[in-house]
């Protein structure tokens, strides 16, 4: 039994079995990850230098207000650094949303299927989740604004791209979704996979413009490579921003992170490489899923969501793909039991996956095994 009530209604996360453990067990001699969203490629080196560099700095608390990677984002996104709010991982930075704005009995609206921690973070302030279905793939910005104006909501949460569906919600119709929206509600932009997208969502200038009661969160887990230093940030309006910083646990980011974080910004060049190459990639993997008999979505992040043919995205998952030594996503927690989502890998893991899948489907059994 939960010690609040209002917890009976959040899922727990359910962490993967560690990488090793996994490959032991099923006998493989190796496994391709696909299953997070991850970056293909490791951190940046001028990242992995100020990680390096900030060992000798253990014994000391990190600066709590993030000073010099706040400022840099400020500039690069043309705000003053009071509107640049960092959190540990864009993940924290949508349960803070959350406590700055929810009460019991309030409600949370988002688009459904998309990603679970709306609803948990909703739960946990003992809110009402209120998912409203999407149009095809794509987000239902009216249906969202009808249930945004039910009395007691505050909160709306929009993936942007969406994942894990990977759709772009057209400008135009979010600016007018925004203007209509009601006055005493959030809206919060989950902006992690805005690099890849072709053209790059706008969340920064609605910022700049004064949008109010708005926030846009972003990453350097993904394009950047820094997943398990966990660092995001958000782009808020000043009510909201100052709303995120009274909630804000202090020292969130720690000193390497933070320091590798402002490390990456710096590398231009690389960053844009890494953007063609999952561009590029998504698309392969897009005809790969077609041509062996699924139903893909385009995608304008660093993966591909796909249809399975006999709607049981599970069994492909966790049984079929799982056995042949490729993790990709199974969905049932967003809402999409019948499909799968694939993250852009390395030209070799997407050659890897592609094989293995080209097996699956035509039910041969074949598998590279430890002897």
């Amino acid at each position: 039994m939960p010690l609040r009530d209002a917890l009976a209604s959040v899922q727990p996360y359910q962490p993967a079995r560690p990488m090793g453990e996994l490959q032991r067990t099923l006998g493989l001699e190796r496994i391709v990850k696909l299953s997070s969203n991850e970056g293909a490629f490791g951190p940046l080196p001028g990242a992995v230098a100020a990680f390096q560099a900030a060992v000798d700095g253990l014994n000391r608390y990190p600066d709590g207000g993030a000073v010099r990677l706040r400022e840099e984002l400020a500039g690069r996104h043309a705000l003053p650094a009071g509107q640049v709010v960092l959190g540990n991982g864009a993940d924290e930075l949508i349960r803070l949303c959350a406590v700055a704005t929810l009460d019991p009995g309030d409600a949370t609206v988002f688009g459904w299927p998309s990603f679970p921690s709306y609803p948990t973070a909703a739960g946990c302030g003992g809110a009402e989740a209120v998912p409203v279905a999407l149009a095809g793939r794509d987000l239902d910005l009216d249906a969202l604004l009808d249930a945004a104006r039910r009395p007691r909501t505050k909160l709306v949460y929009i993936a942007n791209p969406n994942n894990p569906t990977g759709t772009l919600v057209d400008r135009a119709e979010l600016r007018r979704f925004l203007a209509d929206l009601p006055a005493g509600v959030l809206c919060v932009l989950d902006e992690a996979y805005a690099e890849y997208a072709d053209p790059e969502p706008e969340g920064p200038a609605l910022v700049r413009e004064g949008t109010s009661r708005l926030a846009v969160l972003r990453t350097f887990s993904k394009v950047y490579g820094l997943a398990a230093l966990r660092v995001g940030y958000a782009l808020a309006s000043p009510e909201v921003a100052d709303a995120l910083n009274r909630v804000r646990p202090i020292f969130n980011v720690n000193q390497p992170a933070q320091d590798a974080a402002l490390a990456s910004l710096a590398e231009l060049d690389a960053v844009g490489v890494r953007v063609q190459h999952a561009r590029r990639s998504r698309e392969e993997l897009e005809r790969t899923l077609a041509g062996a008999g699924l139903l893909p979505e385009p995608s304008q992040a660093n993966f591909v969501y796909a249809g399975v043919p006999d709607g049981d995205g599970v069994r492909l998952a966790s049984r079929l793909l799982r056995e042949e030594g490729v993790l990709v996503r199974e969905l049932p927690g967003f809402g999409a039991p019948g499909a799968i989502r694939v993250t852009v890998g390395s030209d070799e893991e997407n050659t890897w996956f592609a094989t293995a899948l080209r097996r699956v489907m035509s039910q041969a059994p074949a598998r590279s095994v430890v002897h």
